[in-house]
């Protein structure tokens, strides 16, 4: 029995200290726990408050594609507007050409008013950035010009524009349409 009670004795003394050593061990493991803890929770803080930054940035170049697409469309409106209202000046004049012609019957008149009107319909147009280009008597520009065909005169130098079968236009500095043109040989 004195026995049993030295191991008993043994196991208490010894318990002691192994627990000191579990408990430091637990401390340190429950310190460094807190610790992880806590940086897991500041980690997720930011990544929340990076994610809400990335939400209102995308949010932001959401709104700035649609504010461009809609600033866009309001400038080729105005455009196409101020456009039409250059030329609904010219349609009223067709209109009353038509009408007197039908009342007067002369053909002269009737040309001088159409006269007119073209002038008044180029005059808009060149507003806008129209212009036409010049051909006849200038050499030949393919990147002006679309030869239809050839011809051969004496009185021209080779090369050269003698007649525009369609005249050809630039709006601004590009070309919208290119002057079909007869050429000399």
């Amino acid at each position: 029995m004195a026995a049993n009670k030295n191991l008993k004795s043994d196991q208490t003394e010894a318990d002691p200290k192994d627990t000191k050593k579990k408990h430091k061990k637990t401390a340190k493991q429950d310190r460094k726990i807190k610790q992880l803890e806590d940086t897991i929770e500041r980690q997720q803080l930011e990544l929340a408050e990076m994610n809400d930054k990335y939400l209102r940035i995308a949010a932001e170049i959401e709104n700035f594609k649609k504010r461009k697409e809609r600033e866009s469309l309001i400038i080729i409106e105005n455009a196409i507007r101020n456009l039409l209202l250059e030329v609904l000046p010219v349609i009223d004049d067709l209109e009353r050409s038509l009408n007197t012609a039908t009342k007067d019957k002369s053909y002269k008149s009737l040309k001088h008013g159409v006269e007119l009107i073209h002038k008044k319909l180029l005059t808009a147009l060149e507003k806008q950035g129209l212009s036409p280009i010049e051909a006849v008597d200038h050499p030949f520009d393919p990147e002006l010009h679309e030869a239809l065909m050839q011809v051969e005169r004496e009185d021209k130098d080779q090369n050269i524009v003698v007649e525009e079968v369609l005249k050809g236009y630039r709006f601004g500095d590009k070309v919208i349409r290119h002057s079909k043109v007869v050429v000399n040989k």
